[in-house]
């Protein structure tokens, strides 16, 4: 007999109790055949009648036991499933069962679906038993992984970046806190009352995951307004509730650096970074997290000026994501940055070295006072700063600062590469979460500066009226006399070192820090034009142009002072300084010669005025804030001023014309609302290029920019600005067709322009992306209103023709020939019969085939027939439209 019908048969209704009923059924009968032979039983028939009733009550009671035992198998008993005396096991209800069911069902809850035999359910704790063997496998690695940490940071010692403390939300405290939710007893109070309190403290964690994920949406709502203070106390407020989020750590380290918060930064990036390499094996699991920590503590570094540090960094966060462009620009520049740090350490030990060494000192009389004027009259100002040199002592450091070897040394600070080991390849502890950054022990003389401006805006709002016509800082206080004395002294000279210093990209981004107080200052009539001119090479820099989008999204109002300057009629603001002493010297040297006063005027003009920097700042500004969508948000109340400012510059042949056009062009960048305010401009524009695209004048024009007199064509700027209205604002195009655009557009396209011997030297000539975005307004203008002359389809046709004559199949060629092509594409499927015109022409058709199918797929039709058919195929034409893709251009000043 199997198994389990021995443990049926072993069933309640048998064992004990059957045989003490078989005992006195025994019993009965003896006593019963006693009385037959005493002759006590004499009534033979209610003999019998009593038989057949206790036989009866005897079947009654089997059946009875039969149905209890029946019962019992159907009903099953309860149980885990873990041993072998059973057949099925319900997982949902904790069953076990002896017999086969009827229709394959548990029979209390009526399911077969988690209805399991013994061989599944033991194959399935079996299963469970590898898995929990591995999970125990792995949190003893844990936690001697854990224990090795502990021990070697109590070699290193606590750093001040990592919060103990925090582990104990990832470690388990238990072993048993990693195995699976235990098996319990349905009616026990102790485990009912356990497993309550489990659902509460789960609850619980749910609302604490949600508080934090709602304040992580409000920290990334400050980060778009550009509350970053804001974004850090909310960010702040989520870690209280959830500490293992690793996007609230990246986040907030995003918004310290931001506000310069570069030693928080680090310690937000140290934990994500910190989490990963300890308890995920790695950053693969995490790869977006930890890339965002790699290369935000790689910004705070450098900040820090820990040039060897960030690029480590930046180098481990190319490992995560080695194709991100941004990450791969910030270490170009990084190791450009630290270059220049240790060339300036090498000319420091130069130095120190032969001021070590015997040097002779000649000692020379004079009768001259040591007061050089009223700069070397003591002022209440640091040992380190700008006002403690004399006058002399300024120019000469004016002077070396124009060196690059010296400036390396201006901005270096001592040590910045001393106590930088890696730590070895062997070593567990990777110099990835062994991160400490110290405080800087000696700034450098750039860091001097930095405080010296700071120092210097502070005083000055300090001493300016307020909005009331109250000062904080009164004219009968003791300090204002020594305050007015340091801003007057010292402001000049910083502004004067950090031009100096803005002539090259890496010693230039480290002067950003000081755009929050040079800007506001540029009310100062005395300092305008210098300020105007550091703000022109901040706004010409990658990484500075973005300090300055960020530090206007945040302080809108600052681009006011600029557009006040561009509309200003001030004769000090539309000649460059100095000027009218030129054009004074130049009158002098005309006894002396022509050439003597030519070259006086040229100098002169080479120099930029105050409203030209002001326009080439807020071009500049535009283009990088166009990325930036709060910048978008808080510039927009000003787009009106800014472009009836610039309009007013939009004279042909002004000098000035150029660079309003190219800000416009920028402008337009910023969506809608820019291009209906440009759109208003639009005759102002075509009148302009217009008169440029007259021959006479543009061969005027190019002599003068040959005699390098300061004089730019502003041809470029112009079409520029009318391809990115068309672009953003489509309804432009009929107002420009009316005003006759296509005519001047197809004039200035110039097929030697696409030459190979103009193309190899100068790739980006004037001419070029003259002809370039002729052809792309051109095809705008093209598409919007085919009624074309003969006259001008001819010439269109003729300038293509001469154009893809010259190229070649080169890379640079193809990427020059795509917007004639687009030109052509759209002449032939617009213009009513210009199929047949053009097939019927002497047009290469040959090699505009090969040149069409080396262009990217999906770009332009496909042209493989051309030579073939003498028809236009229809599916051509949805491959044009295709191809006619909208795209804005940027002008960069």
């Amino acid at each position: 007999m199997a198994p389990v019908d021995a443990h049926a048969l072993a069933a309640p209704g048998r064992g004990n109790k059957e045989i003490e009923e078989w005992s006195n059924e025994v019993e009965e009968v003896t006593s019963q055949i006693r009385g037959i032979i005493d002759g006590t039983i004499t009534d033979f028939e209610a003999f019998d009648q009593q038989l057949a009733l206790k036989e009866r009550a005897k079947q009654i009671r089997q059946e009875e036991s039969q149905a209890r035992r029946q019962k019992f198998l159907l009903n099953g008993s309860e149980g885990k499933g873990e041993g072998t005396k059973y057949k099925w096991w319900c997982k949902r209800c904790f069953v076990e069962y002896l017999i086969d069911l009827p229709e394959g069902k548990c029979t209390r809850c009526q399911q077969s679906d988690k209805l399991m035999s013994q061989e599944a359910r033991r194959e399935e704790l079996m299963g469970k038993l590898e898995v929990f063997k591995e999970e125990k496998a792995k949190h003893k690695w844990r936690k001697d992984k854990w224990g090795r940490w502990k021990k070697s940071q109590a070699l290193l010692g606590k750093s001040r970046f990592i919060n103990y403390k925090a582990w104990e939300y990832w470690e388990p405290d238990t072993d048993s806190e990693e195995e699976g939710d235990p098996i319990v007893p349905r009616d026990n109070p102790e485990f009912l009352a356990m497993e309550a309190d489990l659902k509460e403290r789960k609850r619980k964690q749910s609302e604490k995951n949600l508080t934090a994920e709602r304040c992580r949406q409000r920290g990334n709502q400050c980060m778009k307004e550009g509350d970053y203070v804001g974004a850090i106390e909310n960010y702040e407020e989520g870690l209280e509730y959830r500490r293992d989020c690793k996007a609230l750590w990246t986040n907030k380290a995003l918004a310290e650096v931001k506000v310069f918060r570069w030693h928080d930064a680090i310690g937000s990036c140290n934990k994500v970074i910190e989490y990963a390499e300890i308890f995920e094996e790695g950053f693969a699991k995490s790869a977006d997290a930890c890339f965002k920590a790699f290369t935000r503590r790689a910004t705070a570094l450098r900040g820090l000026h820990k040039w060897e540090d960030a690029l480590n960094d930046l180098e481990d966060a190319l490992t995560i994501f080695p194709k991100n462009k941004e990450a791969q620009d910030l270490l170009e520049k990084t190791k450009l940055a630290c270059q220049q740090a240790r060339n300036g350490e090498t000319c420091e030990d130069r130095r120190q070295e032969e001021e070590d060494g015997p040097v002779r000192v000649e000692i020379e009389e004079s009768d001259e006072s040591e007061a050089e004027g009223p700069e070397a009259e003591s002022i209440d100002a640091p040992p380190d700063s700008l006002g403690q040199l004399s006058k002399s002592e300024f120019g000469q450091l004016l002077k070396s600062l124009e060196s690059a070897a010296e400036r390396s040394v201006f901005c270096a600070r001592p040590g910045e590469f001393s106590g930088q080991t890696k730590p070895k390849a062997d070593q567990w502890v990777g110099r990835k979460i062994d991160l400490k950054v110290d405080e800087v022990a000696q700034p450098s003389r750039l860091d001097g500066v930095l405080k010296d401006i700071e120092r210097s805006c502070i005083l000055w709002k300090k001493r300016r009226p307020n909005a009331d016509g109250r000062r904080a800082m009164q004219d009968d206080e003791p300090e204002s006399k020594d305050a007015d004395a340091f801003v007057e002294l010292v402001v000049p000279r910083a502004l004067s070192v950090l031009l100096a210093l803005a002539d090259n990209d890496h010693h230039c981004s480290l002067t950003a820090p000081a755009l929050r107080h040079v800007w506001p200052m540029l009310l100062v009539e005395d300092w305008r034009y210098q300020i105007l001119s550091l703000l022109h090479e901040w706004s010409s820099r990658s990484i500075t142009v973005r300090s300055m989008a960020e530090f206007a999204s945040r302080y809108p109002e600052h681009v006011q002072l600029l557009i006040d300057i561009v509309a200003s009629e001030r004769k000090e603001d539309a000649l460059p300084p100095g000027f009218e002493d030129s054009a004074k010297k130049m009158a002098d040297k005309l006894g002396l010669g022509a050439d003597l006063a030519v070259a006086e005027v040229r100098k002169a003009l080479l120099r930029k005025s105050p409203v030209e920097l002001a326009i080439l700042g807020l071009g500049n500004l535009c283009s990088q804030g166009a990325s930036l969508s709060h910048f978008k948000d808080q510039i927009s109340g000003y787009v009106a001023p800014m472009v009836a400012a610039l309009r007013r510059h939009l004279r042909p042949m002004d000098w000035r014309c150029g660079a309003a056009a190219g800000a416009l062009c920028n402008l337009l960048r910023l969506g809608k609302a820019a291009a209906e305010e440009v759109e208003k401009c639009s005759e102002l524009l075509l009148t302009a290029l217009r008169e440029e695209a007259k021959p006479e004048v543009m061969a005027s024009l190019k002599a003068m920019q040959g005699a390098d007199c300061g004089v730019q064509l502003a041809t470029s700027r112009l079409l520029g600005a009318l391809v990115n209205l068309v672009v953003v604002q489509p309804g432009a195009l009929v107002g420009l067709q009316q005003m006759g655009a296509l005519e001047v557009a197809a004039g200035l396209i110039d097929p030697e322009a696409y030459s190979p011997s103009a193309s190899s030297s100068a790739p980006e000539s004037e001419a070029l992306v003259v002809s370039t975005r002729a052809c792309l307004l051109s095809a705008k203008l093209v598409a919007t209103s085919p009624d074309l002359s003969a006259e001008l389809e001819t010439g269109i046709l003729r300038h293509v023709q001469q154009i893809l004559e010259k190229v070649t199949f080169s890379t640079e060629s193809l990427e020059t020939v795509d917007p004639p092509v687009r030109l052509l594409v759209t002449l032939v499927t617009k213009i009513p019969g210009a199929v047949d015109r053009f097939l019927s022409s002497s047009f290469p058709l040959a090699k505009l085939s090969e040149l069409l199918q080396a262009l990217l797929p999906g770009t332009h039709l496909p042209c493989r027939t051309w030579t073939f058919r003498r028809r236009w195929p229809s599916s051509w034409r949805c491959s044009a439209a295709r191809g006619a893709r909208p795209s804005t251009t940027s002008e960069s000043a």
